[in-house]
Protein backbone atom coordinates (compact mmCIF):
# COMPACT_ATOMS: atom_id res chain seq x y z
CA UNK A 1 0.00 0.00 0.00
CA UNK A 2 1.13 3.63 -0.43
CA UNK A 3 2.40 5.03 2.60
CA UNK A 4 0.84 8.46 3.85
CA UNK A 5 3.45 10.80 2.36
CA UNK A 6 3.55 9.62 -0.59
CA UNK A 7 -0.42 10.05 -0.70
CA UNK A 8 0.06 13.53 0.45
CA UNK A 9 2.32 14.78 -1.86
CA UNK A 10 -0.45 12.66 -4.78
CA UNK A 11 -2.74 15.55 -3.09
CA UNK A 12 -0.37 17.99 -3.11
CA UNK A 13 -0.01 17.89 -6.85
CA UNK A 14 -3.24 17.08 -7.43
CA UNK A 15 -3.99 20.72 -5.85
CA UNK A 16 -1.28 22.45 -7.71
CA UNK A 17 -2.45 21.25 -11.20
CA UNK A 18 -6.17 22.12 -10.23
CA UNK A 19 -5.13 25.57 -9.21
CA UNK A 20 -3.21 26.11 -12.00
CA UNK A 21 -5.73 24.87 -14.59
CA UNK A 22 -8.83 27.21 -13.04
CA UNK A 23 -6.12 30.02 -13.46
CA UNK A 24 -5.02 29.62 -16.85
CA UNK A 25 -9.04 29.24 -17.97
CA UNK A 26 -10.14 32.09 -16.05
CA UNK A 27 -7.33 34.41 -17.36
CA UNK A 28 -6.70 34.82 -21.06
CA UNK A 29 -3.72 36.57 -20.71
CA UNK A 30 -2.30 33.44 -18.67
CA UNK A 31 -3.76 31.34 -21.40
CA UNK A 32 -2.00 33.41 -24.54
CA UNK A 33 1.34 32.80 -22.36
CA UNK A 34 1.38 29.74 -22.21
CA UNK A 35 0.67 28.74 -25.69
CA UNK A 36 3.39 31.57 -27.12
CA UNK A 37 5.86 29.67 -24.81
CA UNK A 38 4.49 25.97 -26.36
CA UNK A 39 5.04 27.41 -29.99
CA UNK A 40 8.75 28.97 -28.83
CA UNK A 41 9.46 25.49 -26.93
CA UNK A 42 9.15 23.47 -30.54
CA UNK A 43 5.49 22.15 -29.67
CA UNK A 44 4.32 23.03 -33.19
CA UNK A 45 7.88 23.19 -34.98
CA UNK A 46 7.73 21.88 -38.88
CA UNK A 47 9.82 19.58 -40.33
CA UNK A 48 12.38 20.46 -43.28
CA UNK A 49 9.60 20.10 -46.00
CA UNK A 50 7.61 22.04 -44.27
CA UNK A 51 4.86 19.85 -43.24
CA UNK A 52 3.63 19.59 -39.88
CA UNK A 53 4.46 16.80 -37.42
CA UNK A 54 0.80 15.30 -37.48
CA UNK A 55 -2.53 16.09 -38.13
CA UNK A 56 -4.73 17.72 -35.57
CA UNK A 57 -7.38 16.35 -37.95
CA UNK A 58 -6.12 12.69 -38.41
CA UNK A 59 -8.23 10.03 -37.88
CA UNK A 60 -7.06 7.83 -35.43
CA UNK A 61 -8.35 4.09 -35.29
CA UNK A 62 -8.95 1.91 -32.16
CA UNK A 63 -8.82 -1.71 -32.87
Amino acid sequence: MFSQSILAQLFRMLALLTVTLVAVHHSPTLLELFAGQAINSGCHQQNPTGEPHHSHQSTHHHH
